[in-house]
């Protein structure tokens, strides 16, 4: 990111010094030190942004260079706006016609207006096409038939009158072992499909909401249902008549909770299904499963292990030679089994490490990968998954600087979430992150199929007719390492005057995150926006910046809080909420989330 920042402050240094705009020898003189000074920094900066990981001082350098750059940035805009403005005002005095070189400028200005301060100006990267084949079919993961086989055995199992109603498995195990994949492979399994009269999928992830898990449910069953219904009662009492002396299989993906009293509610509703119904939860702690009812026996709570070294290898081989011929895979597998052997038994980091190998050829290049000191990081345990975050730090710094942006863009939605691969595209192209004055879109979808090759995004939607993706996720842990790259929104994010369409929007609750004051002069939104985390505005003259009254094109807003249990925070919530009262011609939902309590709404 620092890269791309100081890059784009020295491409418009560059600019001042050969710009047609007149400026006083001193001045000039400046500028060009200040250009000198950043190529110095841009020619260390791929070096320092690896040494970061490990070294404090690099980082807190690379942080104040950040600071810095996003200051000169803003000063390098208002100074060339001003220019710009002072150009325009002085040949409209002379009533002459505006010329090509204003034109130009005026559309440098408007396309500035629709980028935020993480330009992508700087050297030109090679970003390689993606093949036609290139997706690799990793559904059925190595090692885990017998597990498979058993927890179908279990889904499909004759209840009895002694156990459970419903009865409540659990897939416990760390993160990127695989429980997921586990889970979908028994729902999509043919018997499990037959067996069943209705199926539903759900992902919970953290919070716990449960108007959401609510609506999510009633939505697998009932694809057209409205919403619009907000009372947790009422979404109750629909789930309960839906499921009716039904035989019923719900999976509840990412379930972190471990308050027993969001999950009642949900536990009597669905003990309205008939004798012989599922819930499959997967979790990281034994704790929530136990919660949820899930006895310690071994028809319900399933741990899931380590894979063995051989199947490990076998998952990760499976990617990486994907194309490779017989000689070379030969001559490459004793260090593919090296490198398998690092991943410790962890599926997702074999398939992250592996999408990196794919794309590797020679021996000194695995070579560097295995020998890398990146495996040997300690107390990352906070950040991701200690044995996941070197196969994703090596996979991101293989990444050319156009793709690395767009990754971490990714972090400004919310875990689980489903994107669409077209709106995805094109918040790149408005970011200004595309590498291309021409063929834009063409570009961003390569961009896209790029990180989806190398494992960065999962659970791909296709279409039937052409076979391109248009849907998927990104794995929860891989989110958190987006997330902690760069943070919930690049800075500058209000200065995207030109967006029309902007689904979700997060108020972050840290210092340097994105506060509400960023939506200010987003006028342009159009369709339906949901506001998410209000609970961390801090007073009411923070909501009043967000100027919602000025959003005339949009006709749905939804504004989520999450609050403490204090009477003030609620308070607060509530004068926040007043503020953020707009025209009668929008369509308004308002939702409380306090924790230990029934929502409101």
């Amino acid at each position: 990111m620092a890269l791309n920042l100081v890059s784009g402050i020295t491409k418009q240094l560059g600019s001042f010094i050969t710009s047609e705009f007149k400026l006083t020898a001193s001045v000039k003189e400046e500028i060009q030190k200040l250009e000198s000074k950043f190529r110095t920094i841009q020619a260390v900066l791929n070096d320092a942004e690896k040494r970061q990981v490990k070294e404090e001082a690099v980082k807190l350098w690379l942080d104040k260079l950040k600071d810095i750059s996003y200051e000169m940035d803003d000063v390098l805009d208002e100074w060339n706006t001003a220019m710009i403005k002072a150009a325009i005002a002085k040949e409209e005095e002379e009533g002459e016609a505006e010329t090509s070189t204003a034109k130009k400028r005026k559309m440098r200005l408007s396309k500035r207006e629709r980028c935020t301060g993480l330009k992508l100006t700087g050297a030109i990267e090679v970003v390689e096409r993606p093949k036609t084949t290139s997706f690799v079919d990793v559904s059925e993961i190595c090692g885990r038939d017998n597990v498979k086989g058993d927890l179908v055995s279990i889904l499909l199992g004759k209840g009895s009158e002694e156990e459970r109603s419903p009865h409540v498995i659990s897939l416990v195990g760390m993160g990127g072992i695989g429980k997921t994949t586990l889970a979908q492979l028994a729902y999509n399994d043919h018997e499990v499909k037959t067996h069943f009269e209705k199926r539903m999928w759900v992902c919970v992830s953290e919070p716990f909401d449960q108007h959401r898990v609510a609506k999510a449910i009633i939505k697998t069953i009932e694809k057209n249902y409205n919403d619009n219904n907000t009372e947790l009662q009422d979404l109750m009492e629909k789930i309960c008549e839906l499921i009716e002396k039904k035989k019923f299989f719900l999976v509840l993906d990412d379930v972190w909770t471990e308050d027993s009293t969001l999950w009642e509610p949900f536990r009597l509703a669905l003990k309205n299904g008939a004798q012989g119904s599922r819930i499959l939860a997967t979790t990281r702690k034994n704790r929530v499963a136990e919660m949820m009812g899930s006895l310690k026996t071994s028809e319900s709570m399933i741990n899931l292990e380590m894979l063995s070294e051989e199947d490990c290898w076998l998952v990760f081989r499976k990617i990486a030679f994907f194309g490779k011929d017989a000689e070379k895979c030969e001559e490459l597998e004793v260090l593919g089994r090296q490198i398998a052997k690092k991943c410790k038994g962890l599926p997702l980091a074999a398939k992250t490490i592996g999408s990196l190998m794919r794309f590797k050829r020679s021996r000194e290049q695995w070579e560097n990968v295995l020998d890398s000191n990146l495996w040997e990081l300690e107390d990352v345990e906070k950040i991701v998954e200690k044995d996941l975050f070197a196969p994703l730090l090596l996979s991101y710094y293989d990444l050319p600087s156009p793709l690395k942006q767009c990754f971490s863009y990714c972090a400004i939605f919310p875990k689980d979430y489903v994107f669409s691969s077209d709106e995805l595209v094109e918040m790149w192209m408005a970011q200004g992150y595309i590498n291309s004055k021409e063929d834009m879109e063409i570009i961003a979808r390569e961009y896209f199929e790029n990180l989806a090759i190398r494992s960065f995004f999962q659970d791909f939607e296709k279409d039937e007719d052409d076979g391109q993706i248009r849907g998927c996720k990104m794995h929860d842990i891989v989110h958190d390492f987006a997330h902690i790259r760069y943070g919930e929104y690049p800075r500058g994010f209000g200065r995207l005057t030109s967006l029309r369409r902007l689904s979700h929007f997060y108020v972050s609750g840290t210092k340097d995150g994105c506060k509400l004051g960023e939506l200010k002069d987003l006028n342009q939104l159009e369709g339906s926006l949901d506001i998410l985390g209000l609970g961390n505005v801090v007073d009411v003259c923070e909501a009043e910046n967000a100027q919602l009254k000025k959003k005339i094109h949009l006709h749905t807003l939804k504004l989520q809080f999450t609050g403490g249990n204090d009477r003030r925070r609620i308070e607060n919530d509530v004068s926040s909420s007043e503020c953020l009262r707009v025209t009668s011609k929008l369509e308004i939902f308002i939702h409380f989330v306090v924790p230990g309590h029934h929502n409101v709404s």
